[in-house]
């Protein structure tokens, strides 16, 4: 059922998605209020608000000095002009990959010739330039059939990697170098990877004077093999795995994320900021590397709880929040006041009213529109009107108030970077796998893609490619890289060699069974499996090919033909 949803073109519908709530542990839900919002029983909020409504003119903000940044990207001393693979080292932890990925991945694969660094960018360029078509069949790119424009894969890869190469890579590929914890812990695998890419973006990039924060979704279907699976109704992917991300609302490069970990978070391993509340714990980790630089931070009603923006204004991080009615207004908003306040204004109107918590000055800025009041939480901003004069109908046209502005010109940042991911064809999709650790990584990877595409475009002064022009340069980069000796042979399969054995007619042990090729344990004292003749069901074999199963008379021909060779 779920898989039926999740390709399903297009919104839910409303009986999709009350029976997708029955089928899930874990719903975050857009109707939902932030847990600091919910009222405690018999709770008396204090009014915390001025006695008349206006504002005074001056932004706390402003208040600090001028502090309009622009997006920074460290290149070091002797790169003047980056290369579009320069910039995806940058981006993608390249010390986390030569220091970890790449050792935990040979300590396990087999062979004498171990993954290097320049291997590995090849492996990651086949994966971009599969992503490019969607239809093939992964083996197809590796067949040894001419090109057929109206069957298979339109190009080969072979030339790159040999698909027992690239075959046995994926099979081995680690992300960790560490040993599973004594708690039960099902993202212990990935912790350190997602952390080393937040740490490397901190390092590499500086974001403009205004972010935004919202979520992204990185798609999955079967809720039993995907740690903190979640349906959320509102996204486009609804099924997979929630994080929360924020990202730069000037060059829209995505810089900070946290996997949403919902109920199978351990409880040994809660975050300190959490004492603060679910939400203010979320907004202050994610805007650690703010802190004190006088950023605005841009954020939908998901996030609004008040505390959250007086604990990053201590912290130095300005910010607003739209505010939603989620079964209650957030806590200390009178929001049916405010409403009764615009009854008979026109559209178009603005005003404010302030407050403090805490010590820290907020303001509530609201703006008359046809059939509702915007209504806006905010620890910067004036009632200035600034940009371009908007029409409503039957309105003469009028500018929004500067905290209005703002919030309309970057709130989309994230849903953009989460479109140009997944569209037109989708990285995580293709790379389509069962094991879970890979889609994290394949995650990883698709948004450090769309942040090079922007940073290209944004530093380089090029214009912006769409996503799959990028993606095939990307790709083309990455499998011509300087790091990878081309003259070392590519294919990793292992001469056969025949080999003598003895040949003894052999029974199972009693609780054993067939698996394929394989003998495993039973439930069953003595499960027995039709013979390779189709004589009868026997539990006996020949010891030089345990997976087949034989009788009496399987035995004797199989050694008459031995015995011939």
């Amino acid at each position: 059922m779920i898989a039926r949803m999740a390709t399903t073109v297009g919104p839910l519908s409303e009986s999709d998605i009350a029976e997708a709530r029955t089928l899930v542990n874990d719903v975050d839900d857009d109707n939902r209020p932030a847990p600091e919002n919910i009222p405690a029983r018999n709770e008396s909020v204090p009014n915390i608000f001025n006695a008349a409504w206006g504002h005074s003119g001056s932004c706390n903000r402003k208040k600090t000095g001028p502090r309009d940044y622009k997006p920074r990207l460290e290149f070091g001393n002797n790169e003047s002009m980056p290369t579009v693979l320069k910039i995806f080292e940058s981006f993608f932890f390249q010390s986390f990959i030569k220091n970890v990925i790449i050792p935990a991945t040979n300590q396990t694969m087999p062979g004498n010739r171990p993954l290097t660094y320049g291997e590995f960018l090849v492996f990651i360029g086949l994966w971009l330039l599969m992503a490019t078509i969607v239809g093939p069949e992964r083996r197809d790119y590796w067949s040894t059939k001419p090109i057929d424009m109206f069957e298979g894969a339109p190009f080969r890869l072979s030339h790159y990697m040999s698909r027992a190469r690239f075959e046995l890579i994926l099979r081995h590929l680690s992300f960790t170098d560490k040993q599973a914890p004594p708690l039960l812990d099902r993202f212990w695998q990935v912790r350190p990877m997602i952390s080393a890419w937040n740490d490397n973006m901190s390092r590499v990039f500086s974001p403009g004077w205004i972010c935004c924060l919202d979520e992204s979704m990185s798609t999955w279907i079967n809720q039993y093999t995907c740690p903190g699976f979640m349906f959320v109704p509102r996204k486009p992917w609804p099924f997979g795995n929630e994080y929360h991300t924020i990202c730069c609302g000037i060059s829209g490069i995505l810089f900070a994320m946290e996997l949403v970990e919902g109920k199978d978070q351990p409880r040994q391993l809660r975050n300190e900021e959490d004492n603060f509340g679910k939400t203010v714990g979320l907004l202050l980790r994610l805007t650690r590397s703010l802190w004190g630089s006088a950023r605005v931070l841009v954020l939908d009603s998901g996030f609004c709880v008040l505390k959250g923006l007086i604990e990053l204004a201590k912290k130095g991080v300005y910010g607003s929040a739209l505010i939603k009615k989620r079964k209650y207004w957030p806590k200390y908003i009178r929001g049916d006041e405010i409403k009764d306040h615009f009854k008979d204004m026109p559209v178009g109107s603005v005003d404010s009213i302030g407050g403090n918590l805490d010590g820290i000055d907020f303001d509530v800025f609201c703006m008359k529109e046809p059939d509702y009041v915007m209504m806006l939480m905010s620890t910067y901003g004036t009632n200035i009107r600034m940009g371009e004069h908007k029409n409503r109908d039957g309105v003469e046209a009028f500018q929004y108030p500067e905290v209005v502005h703002n919030h309309y010109q970057y709130r989309h940042q994230i849903d953009d970077h989460n479109n140009k991911r997944h569209q037109p064809s989708s990285l995580e999709v293709t790379w389509a796998t069962k094991t879970w650790e890979n889609r994290v990584f394949a995650y990883l990877l698709a948004t450090t893609e769309v942040n090079c595409n922007l940073a290209s475009s944004f530093f380089i002064g090029e214009p912006p490619l769409p996503s799959l022009s990028f993606r095939k340069e990307l790709a083309r980069e990455l499998l011509l890289n300087p790091y990878f000796n081309r003259n070392v042979a590519t294919d990793e399969r292992p001469k056969r060699k025949r080999t003598c054995c003895e040949h003894t007619f052999t029974t199972l042990r009693a609780y054993t069974k067939w698996q394929g090729s394989d003998i495993i344990p039973s439930s069953s004292i003595y499960p027995q499996r039709m013979c390779k003749g189709k004589h009868r069901k026997v539990r006996t074999y020949c010891s030089c090919s345990p997976g087949v199963v034989m009788c009496e008379e399987c035995y004797a021909q199989h050694k008459l033909e031995i015995d011939g060779q």
